[in-house]
């Protein structure tokens, strides 16, 4: 959430701030010195001219774009010297109809609203900044811990020197005598906390202890808590693959960190849902003729069941029910161990051309993809998704190899990257990693890159059987 406020507010800091500060000035100025409404809206449109061929041509792009402060009021100035003197030099060879003195109070005016709102938008950038590093201003921070993750610690405050924090030194348990990490130096044992807070200031602790030395890190937040000193503690992450997400979470009040493989960003999922279950709905319903007529076809064909339910893996391995239309035999399973040899996919995945369970009608639902019409309902349940990896069998799962498993670590959906690929024209191993693909860098603009593609796909029939 902090970082869509910080964005969105970076965003109104350029261009679109700056001319909504313009037009108040101009208008606020111009209306109490009796011109008129259409004066003032054509004096706005050639300063925004002016001001959009100086941006055009990378002469005045948005301030908050440039640190520190010093250069971003710099900047400031100098954009609004040169839209204001190329403003007074057209109104002057133009004769335009204003005064002299009201044009140059309408500049100035600007400049110091321009100013104002560079000044108050970065204190407000700053602030949401701060907030969301979870940083102090000019704080002295204590690290416990020599080891790698003590000097890891260090780079983070030595290498960031907008946080205006200092380092006032080491404590560890086992180093002893003289000791320094870019010249900052280990100034006594853990034991001593107590005295160094009580005698100096100190307004953070960091616990970055090495795995060895976890269990002695009570002692130090006893300490912290008594003397009410924050303190942050920094887990050993030598054994944590790469691109893994990690947030702090309770369970029964008792803190813990979370590592996540997947996206986990609540808003976004949260939206991706909304737009599960309103796509869900407008499907049922613009589909509901085409089911309608489908449903009938099968009861013709043999009067066997409509639909067919079958046990899948969803999201964690959790089983749930897909729906699909029939469109196989009524006894399609009891046939499917005379088949296997004629298996066309690697893997554990089960598939064949012409395959003779598939009923007449089944061909063309398949053809068409009509069949996982259904399936819609199951993203109305909560068990499936609009976009997402294909839910496997069951037994299918158990025959996963490891990297293989966390294509289950998403919910499931009825269209995804491998369906607008070529399906079954695409080798199982590479099936997996398209898979893995999505998930990795999933987006909602994915999503709807792949929807926008599967409606082709599916009129083409690719790979389809």
């Amino acid at each position: 959430m902090q970082k869509r406020l910080y964005n969105i507010i970076l965003t109104l800091t350029g261009q679109i701030q700056i001319y909504l500060l313009m037009m108040i000035s101009f208008t606020a100025l111009f209306l109490s010195f009796g011109y008129s409404s259409e004066f003032i809206i054509e004096t706005i449109a050639i300063a925004t001219i002016i001001r959009l061929f100086f941006y055009l041509n990378r002469s005045t792009k948005p301030a908050l774009g440039i640190q520190p402060i010093r250069k971003k009021i710099k900047r400031t100035i100098d954009d609004e010297l040169k839209v204001a003197t190329t403003l007074a030099a057209f109104c002057l060879f133009t004769e335009w109809a204003v005064l002299p003195k009201d044009l140059l109070f309408a500049l100035a005016l600007n400049f110091v609203v321009q100013l104002c709102g560079l000044l108050i938008t970065n204190s407000i950038l700053s602030f949401i900044k701060n907030k969301k590093l979870k940083q102090l201003s000019s704080q002295n921070i204590l690290i416990i811990g020599t080891g790698e993750n003590g000097k890891l610690a260090a780079d983070a405050i030595l290498d960031a020197p907008e946080s205006k924090s200092a380092l006032t030194g080491f404590m560890d348990f086992h180093r002893k005598g003289f000791w320094r990490y870019r010249d900052i130096p280990m100034i006594g044992h853990p034991d001593e906390l107590a005295g160094i807070i009580a005698n100096s200031q100190v307004d953070l602790i960091i616990c970055a202890l090495e795995n060895e030395d976890l269990a002695l890190s009570h002692t130090i937040f006893e300490v912290a808590h008594k003397m009410g000193t924050p303190i942050s503690y920094i887990p050993s992450l030598s054994t944590v693959p790469p691109n893994i997400s990690m947030k702090p979470c309770y369970i029964n009040a008792m803190p813990m960190m979370l590592f996540r493989a997947v996206e986990d960003n609540l808003f976004k999922l949260f939206t991706k849902s909304v737009i599960d279950k309103i796509g869900a709905v407008v499907g049922i319903i613009a589909f509901s003729p085409i089911m309608l007529l489908t449903a009938i076809a099968i009861k013709i064909e043999d009067g066997g069941p409509i639909l067919f339910r079958q046990i899948r893996s969803g999201i964690n391995g959790k089983q749930f029910g897909l729906l699909k239309f029939r469109t196989m035999c009524v006894n399609a399973e009891a046939k499917k161990a005379e088949l296997e040899k004629l298996n066309e996919m690697s893997g554990p995945v089960f598939k064949i051309t012409n395959d003779p369970r598939v009923t007449k009608v089944g061909h063309l639902l398949r053809k068409t993809s009509m069949d996982e019409l259904p399936q819609f309902f199951n993203v109305l349940l909560g068990t499936m998704s609009i976009v997402g990896p294909r839910p496997p069998l069951p037994k299918e799962v158990a025959q996963y190899e490891q990297w293989q498993h966390r294509r289950l670590s998403v919910k499931p959906g009825v269209t995804c990257t491998w369906q607008v690929n070529g399906r079954n024209n695409i080798d199982f191993n590479d099936w997996m990693k398209l898979d893995l693909e999505y998930i990795d860098n999933w987006s909602l603009w994915n999503d709807t890159k792949i929807i926008a593609k599967t409606i082709p796909a599916v009129m083409k029939g690719s790979g389809a059987s």
